[in-house]
């Protein structure tokens, strides 16, 4: 089973309702037993700081980041900014996503996507992740 230190899920934050929210969790629960250390949209919301200050506690995330969990049912600017932080760090990212969402082009062609995981019901996401992580 693959082990990781750290695992960013990123998605939508001004524009996330109740279901994002339910998302976010079961993915915390989900890859909790996959690392050390989750962090998601969750930890995001609840944090006070300025515009500046979430930028730059995303960017510090990402520099110890081992893998990116990026749920992308609904459209953000925010996680394409956290995505390509991730490309360039040479970070792998998962997609994951309610089937018939629009993923970007540039994001699936940016060479860093490690599996692209979809979902009709929220409840679906729970086990997707074993092949994923026990190979």
């Amino acid at each position: 089973m693959n082990k990781y230190n750290n695992i960013m899920i990123t998605g939508t934050i001004t524009t996330a309702g109740e279901e994002s929210l339910k998302i976010y969790q079961i993915l915390v629960e989900e890859l909790s037993q996959y690392a050390s250390n989750i962090y998601s949209p969750i930890d995001t919301i609840k944090f006070k700081g300025s515009n500046e200050e979430m930028y730059v506690r995303a960017m510090k995330i990402l520099q110890s980041t081992d893998l990116v969990i990026a749920e992308m049912s609904s459209p953000s600017t925010g996680q394409g900014m956290e995505l390509q932080e991730a490309v360039r760090l040479n970070i792998p990212i998962i997609i994951i996503a309610k089937k018939g969402s629009k993923i970007s082009s540039t994001v699936l062609g940016s060479g860093k996507i490690k599996k692209v995981v979809s979902y009709d019901e929220k409840e679906e996401i729970k086990g997707k992740f074993e092949d994923i992580f026990n190979y």
